[in-house]
């Protein structure tokens, strides 16, 4: 049986949020920014998994998505840094994969070629975005993670 998830209303409208551990604190604090960060990641990873429904790459991008979940998690006090070792490892093996195929580019990309390569590229960017802000909190693994995930985005745009 799932547990029923109750919305606390009003209980942020003093500036104060809960983290996943049970802390209280400030949604200026750089974790709720992290958090926010990962969370608009996880949409844009999910806008691409459903252009790719029913093709091949759909199962890769619900991955990382529950991988950013494990990414928040760990922003939020949960250790996770062996999960995101191990999910950084898949990624470099992802990556060796793709690489070989790979052009290198030669002048600065300009997405817009396709939709899916575009929103694979807002991806990309927001990953980035997303691993600055776990460097700023002190989160080498989920840091390292998002940094390995920007790469794999930029080589799977590439194919799209």
């Amino acid at each position: 049986m799932t547990k029923k998830f109750k919305l606390a209303m009003g209980r942020g409208d003093t500036g104060i949020t809960d983290l996943t551990a049970g802390k209280r604190v400030k949604k200026t604090d750089l974790r709720i920014k992290a958090l926010g960060l990962t969370d608009e990641l996880g949409a844009l990873l999910g806008l691409v998994k459903l252009k790719l429904a029913g093709k091949q790459g759909a199962a890769e991008f619900h991955r990382m998505q529950q991988t950013l979940l494990t990414v928040g998690s760990h922003a939020a006090g949960i250790n996770f840094a062996a999960k995101l070792k191990t999910e950084t490892a898949y990624l470099e093996t992802r990556i060796r994969k793709l690489s070989p195929a790979a052009k290198p580019p030669f002048k600065f990309i300009l997405p817009g070629r396709t939709e899916t390569e575009t929103l694979i590229h807002l991806a990309r960017t927001k990953a980035r975005l997303c691993e600055i802000s776990f460097w700023e909190i002190n989160s080498a693994p989920a840091a390292v993670y998002l940094n390995r995930l920007s790469d794999y985005l930029f080589l799977l745009a590439g194919e799209k």
